[in-house]
């Protein structure tokens, strides 16, 4: 076989058999394993990141990591990282088992009426077909009264969960500090709010970054806030007595 046969040879090889490889590399679609087991499914752009939730459980899994967060907690997942492919995120047969292990934990809550626990009530959030478009057209917070508190509102396509996180940052000399990630999801006009803790990022004159991110395809939103005392403009007589003097 001469030069150029080899060569031809070779090239359909190539294009027969590797397609064949990516497709057996790239797993299961988790977006539709989340939307099959009952999770609500959102990208966190700041973290580049994936979160699940169902009531009482919150995972996080970032693409090329074997290790990701159950609540408070790491674990270190069988198999093949979870991997990015044309904007979905593809994961290995036995993490959808431990999926589906962990989504046993936390049913979907039944609702007690009359002393009977005859009605039970699938609180899984908004389950989607298909896939969907938009953004986070606004986004609106504010510092609570009082607090060290942020409250947030937004807009975005209904009927959608919308993830929002708050990361802080502390110091131009000091890295961003992730302070929390709350889920949410917006209502049948597309509005949604949130009451989120500032905590631990108890620091006047810092910036917090609150982003709102939902399902692939579509666009997050970020807006910043700088946190001022929680009474900077109420005069507390107890602030005036000299440090030496206080009980």
């Amino acid at each position: 076989m001469n030069r150029l046969a080899l060569g031809a040879a070779l090239v359909i090889f190539a294009s027969t058999t590797v397609p064949a490889v990516v497709q057996a590399q790239e797993g299961y679609a988790l977006s539709k394993v989340a939307a099959d087991l009952g999770y609500k499914y959102a990208y966190l752009g700041p973290e580049d990141a994936i979160t699940l939730s169902r009531p009482g459980v919150t995972i996080l899994i970032r693409p090329g990591n074997v290790l990701f967060d159950v609540n408070d907690r790491t674990e270190s997942m069988q198999g093949s990282p979870p991997v990015f492919d044309l904007d979905e995120v593809y994961v290995s047969e036995s993490f959808v088992d431990r999926l589906r292990q962990i989504a046993a934990h936390y049913p979907a809550a039944a609702i007690t009426i009359g002393g009977t626990p005859s009605v039970v009530v699938d609180t899984r959030g908004p389950r989607l077909s298909g896939r969907v478009s938009g953004a986070v057209s606004s986004l609106a917070i504010a510092q609570a009264p009082g607090q060290f508190r942020i409250l947030v509102d937004g807009k975005a396509p209904a009927n959608l969960p919308i993830t929002i996180t708050l990361v802080q940052t502390p110091s131009k000399w000091l890295p961003d500090v992730v302070l929390s990630r709350s889920v949410t999801s917006t209502d049948a006009d597309g509005r949604f709010h949130a009451d989120i803790s500032a905590a631990p990022g108890w620091f006047t004159g810092s910036i917090i970054s609150v982003t709102a991110s939902s399902v692939p395809g579509i666009t997050t939103r970020t807006a910043q806030i700088v946190m001022k005392q929680p009474n900077e403009n109420v005069n507390v007589p107890a602030d005036n007595i000299p440090r030496e003097d206080q009980p």
